[in-house]
Order: C-alpha cells, then structure tokens, then sequence
C-alpha cells in the first residue's frame, strides 16, 4: 500500500475538520482530509447562530452557507425555569443557519475543495502512530504520512480518547432525538425559529431542518430522568415531549416521521488540546452542552485557530512550542468560560424545579467554571439560546480581565484625576514587568510583549484596541493630553479619543504609569 505524503492530516469531515483543511490550503500547505464514505444521518441537525458570521467569512465558508439553501435561523422562542416565554426575532442581515448534518457537511466539503484541500473519503481510521518523521495515519485501503495530525472527529475521538479527554464527573446526558413532519394540511410553526424548554427533570429543542421538518430532540440524564423504557425509544422519546407542553403543542400537527434514536451528549473537556505535531480541534477536544446553541461556532473558532497554530509551526518550527501553548491555553479557556455562562441559567431552572437533574448540573458547572469570574463574562445573558452570550476565543481571557478592569475604582479614579489636572505628568509604574507571550498577529503566532502589574497580573497588550505598550512609551514625553494623544496617534494606527482616554486611565489603575501632580526634577 503505498503511503501517500502531506504536510497535515485532518482526521474528520466535518464543519471544523473542513474550515481548517480549507484555512490552511488557502495558505499553499498540501492538506488530505479523511472523512467518512457515506453522509452523515439525516435526522442529526445543527443550528448555526448568526453571530458566527463573520467567523464563517473568516474561514471562507459564508458564501457557500449562503448559496446552499439552508433554513435561516431567525430567532428563539424560549420556555425557561418559571419565566415568561421569550422571543427573539434576529434580522435578516444577522440569521444564522438551520441545517440537518448531510446538508452542513456538503457545503463544508465543497469549502474545502474548491480552497484545494483533497477529500479522502476511505475512513474511518483504524490506526495512527507517531514517529521520528512525524505521522502514520491508516484506514482500511489507504495509507497517509504527515507532519502534523488535526484530529477533528467530534465526539469519536480518534486520537482525543488515547488518553487526552476528560468527562465532567456525576452528570450523564443522553439525546432522544426523533425527525417531526408537519401535516399535509397545516401550516409548519415557527419557521426558521429554534424552540427551547426545560421541564422538572430534562429539557428539550427543536430546531428546523426545511420547511415542513424538524429535528426535535429531549435531554436527559439516564440516572435521573423518570424514562419509560418499558416503551422504548419511540415511547420515551414521547413521554419527554409531553413534559415540554408549551414545545409539545406548537407540534401538535405533525407526527413522527421515522424511529427516534439515541445519542450520547455528555459533556467532555481535555488534559490537552496541543502539541507538536496533534491538536484536538472542535469537538474532539471539548464538547459543550448544546443548550447554549453555540457548539457549530465553538468548532468554527477552534478550526481557525488550530489552522493558524499548524501554519505558524509548519512555517517557523521554533514557534511551534508557543503556539501549542497558546492553543492548548485557549481551547481550556473556552470550555471553562461556556461552562461558567451556564451557570446562571441552571440556577434558575434549579430553583424552580428542586430535582437532582438540575442540581447536579449547576454544582458540575460551578466547579468546571470556578476560575471565571463574573466580570470575564459580564456580556453574558442569562438566558438559553441568547445571541448576547459572550463569544470565547475571540479575546483572550486577559484581555477580557484587562476590559473589565475599565469599570474598576482604580481606573475610574485615575480617570477623574486626569480629567481635573491642568498638566499631566507620567513616569513608568514603579512595579512595571514586561513579559513575552504568544498571540495571534496577522495569522501567524508570534511572541508578544505584554504589560504586568500586581493588579493585572495576566498581563495586557491592547484595551480596547488601543496599544498600551505604545502609551507607556509615550505618556512620560509631555505634560498635555492632547500632546501624548498625537504623539500616540504618530506612532501607529490611530485610536479615537475616548477609547485613548479610557485606556490611558487604565494604564494609571494598573500601576502600568504613575501620575504625580507635580513634575519630577533632577
């Protein structure tokens, strides 16, 4: 069997699996990705926010999402805990996409393709080894060597389960997952919309996948959800849709349409996401709960980052360690943050149904995000299925702690300070250390200088895309703000004033300068 040579494998077809096999084609590397023979299961759907649009674009598959005929998601219509129903109706300029897995993937295949990716759809893969000259991928009747391996497999794991991926303990979710069909004769309900609801002891979605079909799927916790599997999957399937009623009456005309099945959907992080040669990438690293309707998105943003990590380490191998790093720091850092914004819902849905479903959930998610503080996620919304839920990777936790500490009292007293100064006199903070860390800088993973103080001590670059470096070189030059702006502003690309001033005050409150009234003199 001969063995066929590429710079990068790509062990998965699926949306992540092609954003980065077309990410990296786009940049010349020769990329082989192995997917499955025959399409995924039609009854699996998936729902696309439209926030992930420029995402999308990013990796080059907006055009494609958009030609392919898909539903447009278009809003939620929410039952939760004991609150009113909420609607949320998105403009047309900002639908995401309902789609049924078959049709997902074609369209990425064809992103993939058309970017010079080569599809090898002979897996699965039955066998993988590292070695000196990096990697041996087989399937059953093909052979494939590579420098670098992305296992994007989803919930299969390839590589991810030889020892990287952690399950949260105490919580099991399985997904009863059945294919709805409208009535010949009655109008399909809520087009284009995603339908949630939680109930004493599970929860349950819809989303639709054409105009008369919906996926329609109950969650619940084998442990501790009442399940009458004496009626098997068909039964316990209906059983669950009769405790959403609100959901269960919108699809009332409308049945069944082929056996429900049963998928596991538990969640799942990793030990690492990144070394040389392998990244986990999407959800084969870490799978979040799809309560959050974020999951294709999250993939989306691991693809494009993992696509950089691999260019950058195939371009410049002594990048190759930092870059892991930054990757590895990253994908841990999106699963803890998406597990902390899960937090306020599941309190609400705890509080009002008092059942181990949900308390086991909340406790699991309080500790899985416990080193996120409420401020890091201050964008969040407390509800499921909200567009405002922040978005994880695409800042860096740092960064986020370097934006929230804008609204600290140090900041705002060193802003009020400037403000009421006729002159301003700036020297280096007394505390001031400058450490290098990875960053991504113009698709490519370089080392950046980052400022550290005792108050910040994740460090920080930019806030609010002002450079603070660039500040701390040249506030201590004058003794005017409109002075030490134009200097700013010479050095490089502009900032509009307020974001200037709101950053120079940040500066003060971390320590980054010291401001005195009075000149020092030698």
């Amino acid at each position: 069997m001969a063995i066929r040579p590429h710079d990068v494998l790509i062990v998965g077809g699926g949306p992540a699996g092609c954003a980065a096999a077309a990410s990296l084609a786009r940049h010349g590397h020769d990329v082989a990705l192995i997917t499955r023979p025959a399409p995924p299961a039609k009854w699996l759907a998936e729902s696309i926010p439209g926030s992930a649009r420029k995402l999308l674009e990013r990796v080059g598959a907006l055009d494609a999402l958009d030609a392919a005929g898909l539903v447009p998601n278009e809003g939620n219509t929410v039952w939760w805990a004991d609150m009113p129903r909420r609607e949320e109706r998105f403009e047309a300029q900002e639908c995401g996409f309902h789609a049924d897995r078959a049709a997902l993937e074609a369209a990425f295949h064809g992103v993939a393709r058309e970017a010079g990716a080569r599809l090898r759809t002979d897996g699965p893969v039955i066998e993988a080894a590292a070695g000196p000259d990096g990697w041996r991928v087989a399937t059953a009747t093909g052979s494939y060597r590579a420098r670098w391996v992305l296992d994007a497999s989803g919930r299969a794991g390839v590589l991810a389960r030889r020892g990287f991926r952690i399950r949260e303990r105490g919580i099991a979710t399985l997904a009863l997952i059945g294919r709805w069909t409208a009535d010949p004769d009655a109008p399909a309900p809520d087009p284009g919309r995603t339908l949630i609801e939680s109930y004493r002891d599970g929860w349950a979605w819809s989303v639709p996948t054409s105009p008369r079909t919906r996926c329609v799927t109950a969650m619940v916790d084998p442990r501790r959800t009442r399940l009458c599997r004496e009626r098997g999957l068909d039964g316990m399937w209906r059983t669950e849709l009769a405790k959403a009623a609100r959901l269960a009456g919108r699809l009332r005309a409308g049945h069944l349409a082929g056996p429900v099945r049963a998928c596991p959907a538990s969640l799942y992080g990793a030990t690492s996401h990144g070394r040389q040669g392998l990244l986990l990438v999407g959800d084969a690293g870490s799978f979040i709960d799809p309560l959050s309707s974020y999951g294709v998105k999250k993939a989306l943003a691991s693809a494009w980052l993992a696509a950089i990590v691999t260019r950058t380490a195939l371009e410049d191998e002594a990048m190759t360690g930092p870059a892991c790093e930054l990757y590895d720091g990253r994908e841990r850092e999106v699963y803890r943050t998406y597990r902390a914004l899960s937090v306020p819902f599941l309190e609400q849905a705890a509080a009002a149904n008092e059942h181990p479903f949900w308390e086991v959930r909340l406790a699991a998610a309080r500790e899985a995000g416990a080193d996120i503080a409420g401020a890091d996620i201050a964008d969040a919304a407390a509800t499921p299925g909200a567009p405002a839920v922040a978005e994880p990777g695409d800042r860096s936790l740092a960064d986020r702690r370097a934006e929230a500490f804008l609204g600290s009292a140090e900041v705002r007293t060193a802003y009020e300070t400037i403000r009421s100064l006729p002159s301003v006199h700036f020297q280096r903070g007394a505390a001031l250390a400058s450490v290098e860390r990875p960053a991504v800088v113009d698709d490519r993973v370089a080392l950046e200088p980052h400022l550290v103080s005792e108050r910040l001590p994740a460090g920080a670059r930019y806030v609010r895309n002002v450079d603070l470096r660039r500040i701390v070189e040249v506030a201590p030059a004058s003794a005017q703000i409109p002075d030490i702006y134009e200097a700013y502003n010479r050095r490089g690309a502009p900032a509009p004033l307020p974001d200037f001033l709101a950053a120079l005050a940040l500066a003060v409150g971390a320590g980054f300068l010291d401001l005195s009234e009075n000149p020092v003199r030698s």
